[in-house]
């Protein structure tokens, strides 16, 4: 279903100030004041720290909303209601009476879509992430009580600052303008030293975490509880990290009052159905398994290849990136742990040429799409670089699974 709403209101368009959306959204009844609201800033991890947080908050019977961006490959998966897509008929309407509102940028009309759709919904608690940054964020809008920073990095410095200080202050605004600021195990120590936030708190001062070496799963202490083992449910140890982030900020809803007291087998059981594609997750195209991983700057590269050190195969990459990113040095990153490389193009304006992306991958195969990346190489195969890159796999694979589908059923 085509949305010429968003199509006219580009992805890339940003422009810093939260007074459009917040005069749109007095405009509109305030919806965003019909519930509570956590919200997730930092450079990376927030998807996977706001998916693991929803599925623990709604396994406490909690009605949850979630908005995460970007999308992978339906718009309608940043907008979540108990785990569930805003349908079709619902976005359509809701966009039309955002038309009275020209100036929003795309991602201000999906912020106050969500806003919308939770209140119609009735949820008791939205969490939230941050598009980029966290002083003008249109996440920003709902005055989200609890804040959690996953960390602080070098992406986005074209607009929050070439000096790591500057891109510290702007997402450490969130947090000094919340009841709870929580800082993730990631964050480090000169951020906390220079945000220098008295309400501020660790992640470990609410839930201790701790890897349970060699089992792949991690252990969590609550106060005046023994450890509890529990199941890492996204790969890579950086995970742990945004577990223990999610989990403090649970912690921090059960200060606020929102949320009653979680039990560890509770939290065990949302944790394994937690489920965050395009973050070391698998797909299948043409018989074959793909992993897949959004690692799109400098830092989450040095996280894949921590995870890719660890394997027993080596795996060929298909690589792709846009044009904002590091690609030197994202490429010396993965280059010594690769085998073979193709590199491809996206149907994306800001995506690098292929030309380009072959003078940082010397030898790389040059492909014509990411399916056809995919079929160059031998298995096993990684895709990373881009969450765009991830999207298309993933949109190739559904289409191919709906073709088979298909067949199925005519035979």
């Amino acid at each position: 279903m085509a949305y010429t709403l968003l199509a006219n209101r580009k992805p890339g368009r940003i422009r810093p100030g939260l007074d459009r959306l917040t005069e749109a959204l007095q405009h509109l009844g305030n919806p965003q004041n019909t519930f509570s609201s956590t919200l997730l800033v930092g450079t990376n991890g927030k998807g996977s720290t706001a998916a693991m947080l929803e599925r623990i908050l709604c396994a406490g019977g909690v009605k949850t909303g979630l908005t995460t961006s970007p999308h992978l490959v339906r718009v309608h998966e940043r907008i979540r209601v108990d785990g569930c897509e805003i349908g079709d008929g619902g976005l359509a309407d809701i966009l039309k009476k955002l038309e009275a509102f020209p100036d929003l940028t795309f991602f201000e009309t999906l912020t106050a879509a969500a806003f919308m759709h939770f209140a119609d919904s009735g949820i008791e608690v939205a969490v939230l992430e941050a598009g980029m940054g966290g002083r003008w964020d249109a996440s920003r809008a709902a005055c989200s009580a609890i804040v959690g920073l996953t960390n602080v990095g070098s992406d986005h410095s074209r607009w929050l600052g070439d000096r790591p200080e500057a891109r510290a202050d702007d997402k450490g605004a969130a947090l000094a303008a919340a009841d709870i600021g929580i800082y993730g195990p990631q964050v480090d120590r000169w951020v906390i030293k220079q945000l220098a936030l008295p309400g501020a708190r660790d992640a470990s001062s609410f839930v201790k975490v701790r890897s349970d070496a060699g089992s792949g799963r991690v252990e969590a202490r609550w106060p005046d509880s023994d450890w509890t083992p529990l199941i890492l449910p996204l790969q890579g140890e950086h995970q742990r990290a945004n577990l223990h982030l999610a989990l403090a900020m649970a912690e921090a809803c059960l200060e606020l009052g929102w949320i009653g007291p979680m039990k560890p087998e509770i939290v065990a059981e949302a944790l394994r159905g937690t489920y965050w594609p395009g973050r070391l997750s698998q797909t299948w195209i043409g018989g074959r398994t793909v992993l897949l991983d959004g690692a799109h700057n400098l830092e989450a590269c040095e996280s894949l290849a921590a995870f890719l050190k660890e394997q027993s195969v080596r795996y060929n990459l298909v690589f792709t990136c846009l044009d904002d990113k590091p690609v030197g040095a994202m490429a010396d990153i993965l280059r010594p742990i690769v085998g073979d490389v193709a590199v491809c193009p996206l149907k994306e304006p800001r995506a690098l040429p292929v030309e380009a992306l072959l003078e940082f991958f010397p030898g790389a195969i040059a492909a014509s799409d990411p399916e056809n990346a995919v079929a160059i190489l031998g298995d096993p195969v990684l895709a990373a670089g881009s969450l765009r890159l991830v999207g298309a796999l993933l949109e190739v694979a559904g289409q191919r699974t709906e073709l088979i589908q298909k067949e199925q059923k005519h035979s």
